[in-house]
């Protein structure tokens, strides 16, 4: 049975986070709860009580200011799979919104809590990492704006403050013209935790593919860009032969990241097959394009 101390369910950003500098830390940010609550339930986290966001307008929605593209902390995964704006300005976004677990733990999980849960197979992260997308974190007293892989510090481990909260996710869309894909691999086709996943957007000029990002997940701590796969795809042209290059370096960059754990003769085999399926339909297929 859940036994908590306190429960607060503050109306506005500032009673939250004034309840939350008060807290010493004591208590914990609640948006979906999809991991949090069965942590607590089971045993595995130990806190005085829940922070719950539910009623903070200010950390929901989702807008374009003509620069940026703005996701409140809050947004959950079937909002980004079904936006129309993420589908044509962030299709690869919408693809790994779309892959999470169940209907109802993508109607219930939040962008905010992936981030702050800091699992090495989230999928939406590794779409947000390939992006660079940044976060806006807030306090009763100071806000910072900090890089989502730098807020990644280790399985579970992220460095937001106890008394700070996401309040929403910032990042510029792919130029128009570019291509973007997630996939992901798992046990089962629904509700399965990644085994591994990949996000990779591409920007092509006159066939030559000019700017490359490359993203990996649930083959580290945390998901991550992988500079030597983007350094791969830059300057070349889209080519069966590029594409098995790919593929080979991927290989040996997750025999590098991996060492000698038990997955890695797996995931070696399966990031080939993961790899090829996404470039082939970038190259050759229906890549989601950014109009």
């Amino acid at each position: 049975m859940l036994k908590l101390n306190d429960f607060f369910q503050p109306d506005n950003l500032q009673a939250a986070l004034t309840i939350l500098a008060d807290s010493g830390g004591q208590l914990r940010p609640l948006a979906g709860g999809t991991d949090l609550v069965p942590a607590v339930r089971q045993g595995e986290l130990r806190i005085k009580g829940f922070l719950d966001l539910s009623q903070l307008e200010e950390l929901k929605g989702i807008k374009d200011d003509g620069r940026e593209i703005h996701l409140g902390s809050l947004t959950t995964f079937s909002q980004l799979e079904f936006s129309p704006l993420i589908q044509k300005q962030v299709p690869l976004l919408a693809e790994a919104a779309a892959s999470v677990g169940s209907p109802q733990i993508r109607n219930q999980g939040t962008v905010g809590g992936n981030i702050a849960n800091a699992s090495p197979a989230a999928d939406t992260v590794t779409a947000l990492v390939a992006l660079e997308a940044q976060a806006r974190l807030v306090a009763s007293r100071v806000a910072r704006t900090a890089p989502i892989s730098d807020l990644l510090c280790d399985v579970g481990k992220t460095t937001i403050q106890p008394v700070e909260l996401i309040q929403e996710v910032v990042f510029t869309a792919p130029p128009p013209g570019s291509k973007s894909g997630f996939i992901k691999l798992g046990r089962r086709k629904a509700l399965a935790i990644a085994r591994m996943n990949m996000a990779v957007i591409i920007t092509l000029e006159d066939g030559i593919i000019t700017r490359a990002r490359v993203a990996l997940g649930a083959v580290g701590p945390n998901p991550s860009r992988n500079l030597t796969l983007e350094g791969v795809l830059e300057g070349q042209r889209p080519s069966s032969s590029l594409l098995e290059n790919f593929v080979s370096e991927a290989e040996r960059e997750v025999a590098r990241m991996l060492g000698s754990r038990p997955s890695a003769p797996y995931k070696r085999e399966a990031v080939k097959g993961i790899a090829r399926d996404l470039l082939t339909r970038l190259f050759f297929g229906n890549g989601q394009v950014v109009t």
